[in-house]
Protein backbone atom coordinates (compact mmCIF):
# COMPACT_ATOMS: atom_id res chain seq x y z
CA UNK A 1 0.00 0.00 0.00
CA UNK A 2 3.14 2.32 1.08
CA UNK A 3 4.61 1.72 -2.58
CA UNK A 4 0.98 2.64 -4.13
CA UNK A 5 1.19 5.60 -2.57
CA UNK A 6 4.49 6.72 -2.93
CA UNK A 7 4.72 6.13 -6.73
CA UNK A 8 1.36 8.01 -6.97
CA UNK A 9 2.89 11.51 -5.26
CA UNK A 10 6.61 10.46 -6.61
CA UNK A 11 7.57 12.64 -9.70
CA UNK A 12 6.66 10.47 -13.05
CA UNK A 13 8.16 12.83 -15.75
CA UNK A 14 9.46 15.94 -15.54
CA UNK A 15 8.24 18.79 -18.19
CA UNK A 16 10.48 22.05 -17.90
CA UNK A 17 11.13 22.46 -13.81
CA UNK A 18 7.91 20.63 -12.67
CA UNK A 19 7.35 17.64 -11.67
CA UNK A 20 4.75 15.49 -12.74
CA UNK A 21 3.41 13.01 -10.27
CA UNK A 22 0.67 10.11 -11.55
CA UNK A 23 -1.74 11.55 -8.79
CA UNK A 24 -1.87 14.76 -10.68
CA UNK A 25 -2.33 13.29 -14.16
CA UNK A 26 -4.95 11.25 -12.56
CA UNK A 27 -6.48 14.36 -10.66
CA UNK A 28 -6.47 16.45 -14.28
CA UNK A 29 -8.13 14.13 -16.06
CA UNK A 30 -10.92 13.12 -13.00
CA UNK A 31 -11.21 17.12 -13.22
CA UNK A 32 -12.14 17.26 -16.92
CA UNK A 33 -14.20 14.82 -16.72
CA UNK A 34 -16.19 16.20 -13.92
CA UNK A 35 -16.82 19.50 -15.60
CA UNK A 36 -17.89 17.94 -18.56
CA UNK A 37 -20.55 15.71 -17.19
CA UNK A 38 -21.57 18.78 -14.95
CA UNK A 39 -22.29 20.74 -18.01
CA UNK A 40 -24.01 18.14 -19.39
CA UNK A 41 -26.33 18.66 -15.99
CA UNK A 42 -25.84 14.57 -15.09
CA UNK A 43 -26.47 14.04 -11.72
CA UNK A 44 -24.55 10.77 -11.18
CA UNK A 45 -21.11 13.43 -11.36
CA UNK A 46 -21.67 14.98 -8.18
CA UNK A 47 -21.59 11.68 -6.15
CA UNK A 48 -18.51 10.93 -8.42
CA UNK A 49 -16.82 13.84 -7.58
CA UNK A 50 -17.63 13.60 -4.38
CA UNK A 51 -15.84 10.79 -4.10
CA UNK A 52 -12.86 11.34 -6.55
CA UNK A 53 -12.36 14.14 -3.93
CA UNK A 54 -12.22 12.24 -0.52
CA UNK A 55 -9.83 9.81 -2.63
CA UNK A 56 -7.31 12.85 -3.49
CA UNK A 57 -7.85 13.83 0.13
CA UNK A 58 -6.07 10.75 1.48
CA UNK A 59 -3.45 10.66 -0.65
CA UNK A 60 -2.86 14.71 0.57
CA UNK A 61 -2.77 12.96 4.21
CA UNK A 62 -0.85 9.83 3.29
CA UNK A 63 1.45 13.07 1.82
CA UNK A 64 1.66 14.81 4.47
CA UNK A 65 0.00 17.83 3.33
CA UNK A 66 -3.02 18.56 5.36
CA UNK A 67 -3.92 21.55 4.15
CA UNK A 68 -4.56 20.30 0.51
CA UNK A 69 -6.28 17.14 2.63
CA UNK A 70 -8.59 19.74 3.80
CA UNK A 71 -9.13 21.45 0.57
CA UNK A 72 -10.29 18.30 -0.72
CA UNK A 73 -12.85 17.57 1.84
CA UNK A 74 -14.70 20.72 1.75
CA UNK A 75 -14.68 20.46 -1.97
CA UNK A 76 -15.96 17.00 -1.42
CA UNK A 77 -18.95 18.41 0.96
CA UNK A 78 -19.94 20.54 -1.68
CA UNK A 79 -19.93 17.86 -4.29
CA UNK A 80 -22.02 15.74 -1.91
CA UNK A 81 -24.52 19.20 -1.15
CA UNK A 82 -24.96 19.36 -5.39
CA UNK A 83 -26.08 15.85 -5.77
CA UNK A 84 -28.52 15.87 -2.67
CA UNK A 85 -30.12 18.88 -3.95
CA UNK A 86 -30.88 17.47 -7.29
CA UNK A 87 -31.79 14.40 -5.73
CA UNK A 88 -34.80 16.62 -3.65
CA UNK A 89 -35.39 18.38 -6.95
CA UNK A 90 -34.01 21.48 -5.06
CA UNK A 91 -31.96 21.71 -8.58
CA UNK A 92 -34.15 21.29 -11.72
CA UNK A 93 -32.04 23.48 -14.60
CA UNK A 94 -29.50 26.16 -14.56
CA UNK A 95 -30.46 29.73 -14.00
CA UNK A 96 -29.11 33.22 -13.28
CA UNK A 97 -27.72 34.00 -9.73
CA UNK A 98 -29.93 36.26 -6.94
CA UNK A 99 -28.49 39.16 -5.71
CA UNK A 100 -28.21 37.67 -2.49
CA UNK A 101 -26.43 34.39 -3.95
CA UNK A 102 -23.84 36.62 -5.36
CA UNK A 103 -23.19 39.02 -2.39
CA UNK A 104 -22.68 35.52 -0.68
CA UNK A 105 -20.39 34.33 -3.13
CA UNK A 106 -18.48 37.37 -2.58
CA UNK A 107 -18.04 36.73 1.02
CA UNK A 108 -17.27 33.03 0.49
CA UNK A 109 -14.44 34.15 -1.48
CA UNK A 110 -12.82 36.53 0.86
CA UNK A 111 -13.17 33.91 3.81
CA UNK A 112 -11.78 31.42 1.97
CA UNK A 113 -9.33 33.69 0.60
CA UNK A 114 -7.40 34.45 4.40
CA UNK A 115 -8.34 30.93 5.44
CA UNK A 116 -6.42 28.87 2.75
CA UNK A 117 -3.54 31.35 2.82
CA UNK A 118 -3.50 30.94 6.60
CA UNK A 119 -3.59 27.32 5.74
CA UNK A 120 -0.73 27.19 3.20
CA UNK A 121 1.62 28.70 4.98
CA UNK A 122 1.29 26.20 7.67
CA UNK A 123 2.10 24.02 5.23
CA UNK A 124 4.33 25.01 3.32
CA UNK A 125 6.07 27.36 5.66
CA UNK A 126 6.48 30.02 3.00
CA UNK A 127 5.09 33.66 2.97
CA UNK A 128 1.07 34.11 2.58
CA UNK A 129 0.81 32.84 -0.89
CA UNK A 130 -2.22 34.56 -1.71
CA UNK A 131 -2.12 34.01 -5.41
CA UNK A 132 -2.36 30.13 -4.39
CA UNK A 133 -5.21 30.84 -1.59
CA UNK A 134 -7.12 33.00 -4.19
CA UNK A 135 -7.17 29.87 -6.64
CA UNK A 136 -8.13 27.78 -3.86
CA UNK A 137 -11.26 30.29 -3.15
CA UNK A 138 -12.68 30.39 -6.21
CA UNK A 139 -12.44 26.43 -6.92
CA UNK A 140 -15.07 26.46 -3.96
CA UNK A 141 -17.50 29.64 -5.02
CA UNK A 142 -17.08 27.79 -8.48
CA UNK A 143 -18.49 24.22 -7.26
CA UNK A 144 -20.90 25.50 -4.41
CA UNK A 145 -21.79 27.58 -7.58
CA UNK A 146 -22.85 25.07 -10.19
CA UNK A 147 -23.81 22.42 -7.16
CA UNK A 148 -26.58 25.22 -6.47
CA UNK A 149 -27.05 25.48 -10.69
CA UNK A 150 -26.34 28.95 -11.24
CA UNK A 151 -24.67 30.04 -14.61
CA UNK A 152 -22.13 32.33 -12.74
CA UNK A 153 -20.31 28.94 -11.59
CA UNK A 154 -19.14 28.90 -14.87
CA UNK A 155 -17.80 32.75 -15.05
CA UNK A 156 -15.40 31.46 -12.14
CA UNK A 157 -14.32 28.44 -12.94
CA UNK A 158 -12.98 30.71 -16.15
CA UNK A 159 -11.40 32.99 -13.63
CA UNK A 160 -10.28 30.46 -11.79
CA UNK A 161 -8.60 29.00 -15.12
CA UNK A 162 -7.28 32.23 -16.29
CA UNK A 163 -5.35 32.52 -12.28
CA UNK A 164 -3.90 28.87 -12.44
CA UNK A 165 -3.00 29.70 -16.16
CA UNK A 166 -1.23 33.11 -14.76
CA UNK A 167 0.46 31.67 -11.92
CA UNK A 168 1.72 28.35 -13.64
CA UNK A 169 3.23 30.47 -16.33
CA UNK A 170 5.10 32.75 -13.56
CA UNK A 171 6.52 29.29 -12.26
CA UNK A 172 7.57 28.41 -15.12
CA UNK A 173 4.98 25.03 -14.89
CA UNK A 174 4.29 24.51 -18.22
CA UNK A 175 2.42 21.01 -17.34
CA UNK A 176 0.15 22.89 -14.96
CA UNK A 177 -0.49 26.12 -17.47
CA UNK A 178 -1.55 23.43 -20.09
CA UNK A 179 -3.68 21.55 -18.05
CA UNK A 180 -5.42 25.02 -16.84
CA UNK A 181 -5.82 26.18 -20.68
CA UNK A 182 -7.93 22.82 -21.05
CA UNK A 183 -9.91 23.23 -17.83
CA UNK A 184 -10.13 26.89 -19.06
CA UNK A 185 -11.67 25.60 -22.54
CA UNK A 186 -13.98 23.26 -21.06
CA UNK A 187 -15.70 26.02 -18.85
CA UNK A 188 -16.06 28.21 -21.65
CA UNK A 189 -18.04 25.66 -23.43
CA UNK A 190 -19.94 24.64 -20.22
CA UNK A 191 -20.85 28.20 -19.80
CA UNK A 192 -21.92 28.36 -23.66
CA UNK A 193 -24.30 25.64 -23.23
CA UNK A 194 -26.13 26.50 -19.91
CA UNK A 195 -26.43 30.21 -21.26
CA UNK A 196 -28.65 28.10 -24.20
CA UNK A 197 -30.76 26.82 -21.49
CA UNK A 198 -31.23 30.07 -19.11
CA UNK A 199 -32.07 31.91 -22.65
CA UNK A 200 -32.80 30.26 -25.28
CA UNK A 201 -33.39 33.18 -27.78
CA UNK A 202 -29.70 33.53 -27.30
CA UNK A 203 -29.06 30.07 -29.10
CA UNK A 204 -30.76 31.55 -31.99
CA UNK A 205 -29.21 33.04 -35.15
CA UNK A 206 -31.13 36.21 -36.19
CA UNK A 207 -31.67 36.00 -40.19
CA UNK A 208 -31.86 39.06 -42.59
CA UNK A 209 -35.09 39.93 -44.24
CA UNK A 210 -33.13 39.72 -47.42
CA UNK A 211 -31.98 36.01 -46.37
CA UNK A 212 -36.00 35.05 -45.92
CA UNK A 213 -36.93 32.66 -49.37
CA UNK A 214 -39.50 34.49 -50.85
CA UNK A 215 -41.46 31.65 -51.54
CA UNK A 216 -42.13 31.58 -47.64
CA UNK A 217 -42.85 34.95 -47.37
CA UNK A 218 -46.49 35.82 -47.24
Amino acid sequence: MLAVLDWLNGSLVSVGSQDVTPAAIVGVFVLLACEIAILRDLRSAWPLAALAAAVFALLALADGRFADAGVRLILAALCVYGWVARRRGRVCAPRRAEGREIAYGVVLFGIATVVAAYALTDQNGDSFPWGSAALVAAVFVQVAALARGLLVGWWTALGGAALATALAVAAQAWASAAAAVVVGVVAAYGWRRWRCIVEPDSARVPVAADELDEDVVV
